[in-house]
């Protein structure tokens, strides 16, 4: 067995490609982010939904710099849902949040491509350079989009990995999901991600949030939250490469989808449905069996409690061996980490690029 690599990875990781974009073409953060929807798609009607409910329920303007946070009114948004008192008003108030989150992600991801000068490429390359195995390397990833997809069947599709290949993208094996719980693998147009097993051990990606083409289905467009978050829902997954987070799929009846992701609220654990709880199992020992730990673009955020634990438990058991790295041009992330987890080593960079030099 050779070196065992895991590459944590935030949104700091999808911004770091397109960070001379403007604002409201990049993918979303949790600053500003109900300005910054709201500039790039004036016409839509989710951002106001969710303004008027806080500023009439809590008198809260989200588009003030100091409420505009993605994580924080979603964080306070999400109770009043099963509040008796409230539900009427916050149910569709919260699922226009959802929708809003979705599209922005989508709408900012669809259109950036994977090519060899993308930083997550050149990391990886770099591995498999240094003698790695795509067995040896996992990809524990916080966010929804399908970025780390693109730039693996890119990545594979290059002739100088030879037999290698589809081992380093392997779809969907590669999200190492209990087969029991796939209602299916759809397709849908014609620019669709390659279907591909692998004989051997592959690159894993462990998406612990969720995916924006994973999707369950449901009757209604407007799904209550005991559908939304039924943690026995099946899911599919398609293979578009360019999502759609409103698919209708049309038979006797029509039915609506809805992306499957674990939204930025406290005590995420009650929303994860059942098929990811063995995904965060696999992340959990696959970090604490790494020889390195590369945490590219998360900065752990102190209310997302549950990664925070399972860092800190993962980490505990090689704490003494493990090499840990931190890229992120706040530094105060390294120090979030230095405080979370007392390592022995830790080397941080402001930039993938410094790390890759």
């Amino acid at each position: 067995m050779g070196k065992r690599t895991v590459l944590l990875l935030g949104a700091g990781a999808s911004v770091a490609d397109v960070a001379t974009r403007p604002q409201k073409s990049r993918p979303p953060l949790d600053a500003l982010f109900f300005r910054i929807s709201a500039a790039a798609d004036p016409e839509s009607w989710r951002a106001y939904k969710v303004a008027e409910y806080m500023r009439q329920t809590y008198g809260i303007d989200i588009f003030a710099p100091e409420h505009d946070s993605l994580e924080g009114i979603m964080s306070r948004l999400y109770p009043d849902i099963f509040n008796h008192a409230l539900a009427k008003d916050a149910q569709p108030a919260f699922r226009a949040l959802l929708q809003l989150f979705n599209r922005r992600l989508a709408n900012t991801t669809n259109g950036i491509h994977a090519t060899q000068k993308r930083l997550l490429y050149r990391m990886i390359v770099r591995l498999l350079d240094e003698g790695g195995d795509p067995g040896d390397i996992a990809i524990i990833t916080f966010n929804q989009d399908i970025q780390v997809e693109k730039i693996l069947e890119h990545l594979g599709q290059a002739k100088r990995w030879g037999s290698i290949a589809s081992r380093l993208f392997a779809f969907p094996d590669m999200y190492s999901m209990d087969a029991g719980v796939w209602r299916g693998v759809t397709g849908g147009g014609n620019d669709l991600f390659t279907r591909s097993t692998a004989e051997g051990d592959v690159l894993r990606v462990l998406k612990l949030h969720g995916s924006l083409n994973w999707y369950s289905i449901h009757g209604s467009s407007e799904p209550s939250p005991s559908a939304m978050f039924n943690p026995h829902r099946q899911l599919s997954v398609t293979r578009r490469r360019t999502i759609l987070t409103d698919m209708v799929l049309r038979g006797k009846r029509k039915r609506y989808t809805l992306p499957v992701i674990v939204p930025p609220v406290n005590h995420k654990s009650a929303v994860l449905p059942d098929a990811l709880n063995s995904v965060w199992g696999l992340a959990e020992r696959l970090i604490a069996n790494a020889d390195d730990v590369v945490i590219f673009g998360y900065s752990c955020p102190a209310l997302d409690f549950e990664s925070a634990n399972l860092i800190t438990r993962a980490h505990r058991a090689r704490a003494e061996s493990t090499t840990l790295s931190v890229i992120d041009p706040n530094g105060s992330v390294a120090t979030r980490y230095i405080d979370l987890l007392a390592p022995k080593r830790l080397s941080y960079y402001a930039t993938a690029s410094d790390f890759l030099a």
